[in-house]
């Protein structure tokens, strides 16, 4: 029972980590490379819309910053999961190592 709680904590702390490092990480690189790449997310998002939609919003609108939020919510949950399958695989060799 003790190692099926440990086990939790550390899958769930990996998560955790793997999706904030994810998060962390593409606003980092949208802030970096904004003037290399003629402009953030934000400018793509809009600029998308006004293509397929014909809507007429600016970066600084709020359906972008609502597109730009699910955007991030995806990128964070992809590295949770990463992180999570990264932290069983630590756990699981820990584990192995530690049971000799």
């Amino acid at each position: 029972m003790e190692n099926r709680k440990r086990a939790k904590r550390y899958l769930f702390i990996g998560a955790v980590v793997g999706g904030v490092l994810s998060l962390s990480l593409a606003l980092l690189m949208d802030s970096m490379y904004a003037d290399s790449l003629q402009g953030t997310w934000r400018d793509a998002i809009a600029k998308d819309l006004n293509t397929f939609f014909k809507l007429g919003v600016t970066s600084g609108s709020i359906i972008v910053y609502f597109f730009f939020a699910i955007v991030l919510g995806l990128l964070a949950a992809f590295g949770g999961l990463m992180g999570f399958i990264f932290s069983f695989f630590l756990y699981k060799f820990f584990s192995l190592l530690g049971s000799k």
